[in-house]
């Protein structure tokens, strides 16, 4: 007959296998839970509200024919130049 030491011994690593296999289980199901819907990102984005004209736009932003990037000449280019210099 088996010693009360090995019964508790087995049934602590058989205990530790279906703890792995539950593990094991629940980190699948996470991982392809966690990749991204593509349709749903596409709706996502359709849906956002349009950039109002005073923020910063992309160069490939489609609604970019409107805004400059570069001063016009004769505009205070110098002067904004040194405004955004950082201190010595």
């Amino acid at each position: 007959m088996m010693s009360v030491k090995a019964i508790i011994a087995i049934s602590g690593i058989l205990v530790y296998l279906v703890g792995l296999v539950h593990v094991i289980i629940a980190y699948r199901g996470t991982t392809r839970s966690a990749e991204p819907d593509l349709e749903r990102v596409r709706r996502f984005v359709e849906s956002a509200p349009p950039l109002p004209n005073h923020l910063p736009r992309t160069p490939s932003d489609p609604s970019n024919e409107t805004h400059s990037y570069r001063l016009e000449e004769g505009e205070a280019g110098a002067d904004t130049a040194k405004a955004y210099e950082a201190p010595r």
